[in-house]
């Protein structure tokens, strides 16, 4: 399975200490270079900083996108990572995108990616007997400060 990762979900899981997650349900994830400097090197001493860097070369990778010109037409829309991230995935023919912004999401679901968020990941992961307490997940991430609509967690928490 190829998963591609914008920066949102690397930093949301390490704020709550479940960025292993990612490793445990995927098995590997794939970043861009942009998603990389947003969260090790302009992110350094934040959360995900110290996580994505130590997990990179192992089970997290690096890659350079190839097709700039993708990217450089999503600029118009979006941030740099996010352009990155959705390039990539269409190059690597990705099975998944990890993204919690609603707009970039929306771009990537019109290319025809298959886009997750963090409560996804989550949510995929309590599923998959990796995370127990679904609802402390959730809640802790809201702590936080990781906005989650109201009736996206009262649905979430129904479905299980």
């Amino acid at each position: 399975m190829i998963v591609i990762s914008n920066a949102g979900p690397l930093i949301a899981l390490a704020r709550i200490r479940h960025f292993e997650l990612l490793r445990d349900l995927f098995g590997h994830l794939l970043i861009p270079q942009a998603v990389y400097e947003e969260v090790v090197v302009k992110g350094a001493g934040r959360p995900g900083a110290y996580e994505t860097a130590s997990a990179c070369g192992d089970w997290l990778n690096v890659v350079s996108v190839k097709d700039v010109t993708i990217v450089r037409s999503l600029l118009a829309r979006l941030g740099k990572g996010e352009s990155e991230a959705i390039a990539l995935a269409l190059e690597k023919k990705a099975d998944l995108l990890l993204m919690d912004d609603l707009k970039a999401r929306a771009v990537a679901e019109f290319m025809g990616l298959a886009v997750s968020g963090t409560v996804g990941v989550v949510f995929q992961a309590y599923r998959q007997g990796i995370v127990s307490d679904l609802k402390q997940v959730l809640d802790a991430l809201r702590a936080k400060g990781f906005w989650i609509d109201d009736d996206v967690y009262n649905r979430v928490l129904r479905s299980k």
